[in-house]
């Protein structure tokens, strides 16, 4: 910016046209050292400005263009009453904007049976009052932001976001969506008054579960699948993921024995049908005796672990 053409002129306006109040500006600092006591402050409609000479407030100047040297203006009496003929070097001018802003915060929490969830919460405000704002936030840089002030009141979002969230089960989480916007209204309500912001509303995008593998459970469960049906399904795809041919059996929920063409108990090797193979009523290859197994007791117990297996080898799954 020009010393020489617009040393005089305090603005948003740059000289290329373009304005420093960028969509996501909330508060703009002009550098103090283009100031002197002949300067003239134009103000958009879309903004304020906030005067502040030796860490006083000196003006809150509306939209229009202000002469520091004209009596009516409150910079000139804050002059005068001091006996200044021209502005303090540490003289600064804030420019507010007045529009609508939007801030999305994100987050996670966890419900009553220890699910994480993830969550993101749209805000929407405006600055109601520009010195309070100027009075109560911190900035270092030039700009404060909307990213600056979703930095500034992320803690009490996440706070009515848990409170809400810590008392519910997971199947019922997503009933209480009025609930988390009604608590996050309430507390922010309270806390941007305080420093002169107005809260015009609040709104829930997001709450999912941050493991993946849930949300497609979730998802299979609301399209009218059954819960347990919905878990299979879960797994069956990480299986198909690992080339594993169990996958199929496991989403039809088909037993799969790939090789029970023998089973060993107790070192003896038999068959499906009960058969002792190899040296009956002898010594096994293990050294012990088979001691005269009742086959049919054998297939019992096949029955019950594994289910009727009537052929050896079939694709029949497990779970």
């Amino acid at each position: 910016m020009s010393i020489s053409i617009r040393g005089q002129v305090i603005s948003t306006e740059l000289d290329n046209g373009s304005s420093a109040m960028a969509q996501d500006v909330i508060i703009f600092r002009y550098p103090k050292e283009n100031i002197t006591s002949k300067s003239i402050i134009i103000v958009q409609p879309t903004e304020k400005c906030v005067v502040v000479i030796q860490g006083q407030i000196a003006a809150e100047l509306p939209p229009g263009t202000h002469n520091i040297q004209s009596p009516a203006n409150p910079v000139s009496a804050f002059l005068s009453k001091f006996r200044y003929n021209q502005l303090p070097y540490d003289t600064i001018v804030y420019f507010v904007s007045t529009t609508r802003h939007e801030v999305r915060l994100t987050g996670v929490s966890q419900t009553d049976d220890l699910v994480p969830l993830e969550y993101e919460v749209a805000v929407y405000f405006r600055v109601q009052n520009p010195s309070l704002l100027i009075t109560n936030v911190q900035f270092g840089a030039q700009f404060f932001r909307d990213a600056d002030l979703a930095a500034y009141i992320s803690p009490i979002v996440d706070q009515e976001v848990s409170q809400v969230l810590n008392h519910v089960k997971l199947i019922e989480v997503f009933k209480k969506f009025g609930d988390i916007t009604t608590a996050v209204t309430a507390g922010l309500k309270t806390f941007l008054s305080e420093i002169g912001i107005e809260l015009i509303s609040v709104r829930m995008i997001k709450l999912i579960p941050q493991d993946p593998e849930l949300r497609r459970i979730l998802q299979l469960r609301d399209l009218g699948i059954e819960i347990y049906d919905a878990v299979r399904l879960g797994l069956a795809r990480l299986l198909a993921e690992k080339s594993d041919p169990a996958s199929v059996n496991m989403a039809l929920g088909i037993p799969y024995f790939p090789e029970l063409s023998t089973i060993v108990v107790s070192g003896a090797p038999y068959t499906t049908t009960g058969v002792m193979l190899g040296n009956q009523g002898g010594n096994t290859p293990g050294g012990q005796s088979s001691g005269g197994t009742n086959p049919s007791l054998f297939q019992a117990a096949i029955k019950q672990v594994f289910g009727d297996v009537k052929t050896s080898g079939t694709k029949n799954d497990e779970q």
